[in-house]
């Protein structure tokens, strides 16, 4: 069964564990086995330290074949800054990587609505800056640039909700979505070939 590093900071809700339980029943519905933070073998209550976490993190990542993460925006208007990084470490990997959120804004519309909530935005440099002379990133994508392109570029793609959920973190419509597309891109073969560096998208075996 293809390995899927579910990759996302749902471990930190109050109710992490229902809501992991249901992310790895529907990745299984679709074939794929989860593994990551919110795999089975993390659900002991087994208190380690942050070096273990990272090490069973590290290995998880080298192990799976596909890389799926919540990209939802996390205590600010950005990512987890812990899945950002497993995002571009499985990148670097030459692993499959797929992203999803649950809030429908570009990046830089929600750093002008939340983290310049009501404030003026200098339009005058043909660059918007906010009050503070900082730029802010205007590409019309889910987030920065860095993210939504790296994941594209390898011929992954960023699905993004069509309207905010009532809960965004913890709604997994999109998260069904993306599932259901990468099952149906790895049954049908139509989309093996779009990574810039010609490589299978879909490797037989995970590197380690």
């Amino acid at each position: 069964m293809t390995t899927i590093y579910l990759a996302g900071p749902e471990v930190f809700l109050p109710d992490a564990m229902p809501i992991m339980a249901e992310k790895r029943r529907l990745a299984r519905q679709f074939g794929f086995e989860p593994t990551g933070p919110g795999s089975d073998e993390n659900q002991t209550p087994v208190k380690r330290t942050a070096a273990e976490i990272y090490a069973r993190n590290d290995d998880a990542m080298r192990r799976a074949e596909i890389c799926l993460a919540n990209i939802t925006p996390f205590r600010g208007v950005s990512a987890d800054p812990g899945t950002v990084y497993e995002i571009g470490f499985m990148i670097a990997l030459g692993k499959a990587v797929f992203a999803y959120t649950n809030h429908p804004d570009d990046y830089g519309l929600r750093v002008r609505s939340i983290w310049y909530a009501g404030l003026d935005i200098d339009e005058t440099s043909g660059r918007p800056r906010g009050p503070d002379g900082i730029a802010i990133e205007n590409h019309g994508m889910a987030d920065n640039l860095m993210i939504d392109g790296g994941v594209e570029a390898t011929g992954g793609k960023v699905f993004r909700a069509a309207a905010l959920p009532a809960d965004p973190a913890r709604d997994l419509t999109v998260y069904f979505e993306a599932l259901e597309t990468i099952a149906g891109m790895r049954a049908d073969g139509s989309q093996l070939d779009d990574r810039a560096d010609g490589a299978d998208f879909f490797p037989v075996n995970a590197s380690r």
